[in-house]
């Protein structure tokens, strides 16, 4: 019995295929399949019943997979303990985060790995927060930095930070008029993320609260390029309050009031209940020291 094979038992047990289990383990589909029946033939027991459209586990592999999760919780730490920096992850992670993210405090997370963990391979993912977080529940990734508390049993959620947005307009479109009405809301188009991304949640969330409804919609899948839209005049929408104040100082946009206020979102480090591995541990803690989502994007 070795660790590669007790690896490929745990990705193979939490992704959603061989193929995506493989993909996490940098091998091929046929090599994971050989680990697994090679500790097959150790423990002279199937693990896998493959005779479904999905390879599912069965009680001979449910048995084992706890054990296997520990000893490779445990091998982890004997490799901290025995190297030079006894706080330095190793390994290949792969995480999500938002678009936001990626445009402010993502390069100091990165600069900050490289610095602390140099054996450290990190893979970022920047999606829509719900697609995130289904490809952290599947196994495709080792964390993810999203909007909002994950529903979904397996994840936990940890609070990291509290992001304000405001609605903003460009100077020409709205002239002298600073507050979001039902009239502007029907007269002017609203441009927003896809349904999929924490603003747009919460956003959707103030209309139905206020009774409100957009007359016209305009959907971009890239916050910079919403940001670019609403200053160029085509319509209103969400700024991110550090995005904003640089733009209004530059009178590329205007700041709208509304009443009630738009409620500040809550970003949350996600990842899985049963993944107890330091490697995370050490990139939470990195993610804490570093996420800033007041920073200014550097595209403006």
């Amino acid at each position: 019995m070795t660790l590669k094979q007790l690896e490929a038992l745990y990705w193979a047990a939490s992704a959603p295929s061989f193929f995506v289990a493989a993909d996490r383990l940098h091998v091929s589909q046929s090599t994971l399949s050989k680990r697994i029946s090679e500790l097959e033939a150790h423990i002279r027991k199937p693990l896998f019943d493959r005779s479904g459209h999905r390879a599912t586990l069965t009680e001979a592999g449910e048995l084992l997979l706890p054990l296997a999760r520990r000893m490779l919780g445990l091998a982890d730490e004997m490799r901290t303990l025995m190297a030079e920096d006894g706080n330095a992850a190793r390994g290949h992670c792969r995480f999500g985060v938002g678009e936001l993210a990626a445009l402010t405090w993502l390069p100091d997370l990165v600069a900050h790995a490289r610095k602390h963990h140099p054996e450290l391979v990190l893979e970022p993912c920047v999606d829509l927060g719900a697609v995130l977080e289904q490809r952290l529940k599947s196994g495709e990734l080792d964390f993810a930095v999203v909007a909002g508390y994950s529903s979904h049993s397996a994840i936990a959620s940890e609070a990291l930070a509290q992001v304000g947005f405001s609605w903003a307009a460009a100077p020409s479109l709205v002239g002298a008029q600073r507050w979001v009405t039902a009239t502007l809301l029907q007269e002017t188009a609203l441009i927003t993320m896809p349904p999929a991304a924490g603003p747009t949640r919460m956003l959707e969330h103030w209309l139905a609260v206020n009774n409100l409804e957009a007359g016209r919609r305009l959907t971009c899948n890239n916050l910079a390029a919403i940001a670019s839209l609403i200053a160029a005049g085509v319509g209103i929408g969400l700024f991110p309050n550090g995005w904003l104040k640089q733009m209004a100082h530059r009178m590329a946009v205007v700041r709208l009031r509304s009443r009630p206020a738009l409620p500040a979102l809550e970003y949350t480090f996600q990842w899985r209940r049963n993944d107890n591995r330091p490697m995370l541990g050490r990139m939470r803690e990195a993610v804490i020291q570093t996420a800033d989502f007041t920073k200014a994007s550097p595209l403006w």
